[in-house]
């Protein structure tokens, strides 16, 4: 399987549920030390309190910075990481599900450092 490649797309990682790296490109090319981070960070998301988070796990999770980002995807016991140059000059994030969405323009100019779980 490859992934297919985005214009602003800087490397990708696939996992197995375990975390072992099934597939990996770009920057992210063999990087076992970030799967590991990554895989850890979808773990914690399994064990957040059902009053907090009622749907118990994420769907997406995106992690951004000032020039790139990290989203993340759980989806047929696979783990999708793709590392993404921020392509616009300020970033905001929107939890629109309607069109799935992970940026758009900001209003204040603010450029945003978070992370998004959806």
């Amino acid at each position: 399987m490859i992934m297919n490649r985005l214009s602003n797309q800087i490397g990708y990682l696939i996992l197995k549920e375990d975390g072992a790296v099934l597939e990996s490109g770009g920057e992210l090319e063999n990087d076992e030390r970030r799967a590991n981070i990554f895989q850890g960070l979808v773990n914690i998301t399994e064990n957040v309190d059902e009053n907090f988070m009622p749907n118990s796990g994420c769907e997406r999770i995106s992690i951004v910075y000032e020039d790139h980002s990290y989203n993340i995807c759980m989806s047929n016991r696979r783990i999708f990481i793709v590392k993404l140059r921020n392509t616009m000059s300020h970033v905001g994030i929107t939890g629109s599900s309607n069109n799935g969405n992970v940026f758009s323009s900001s209003e204040n100019g603010a450029v945003p450092t978070t992370a998004l779980l959806t």
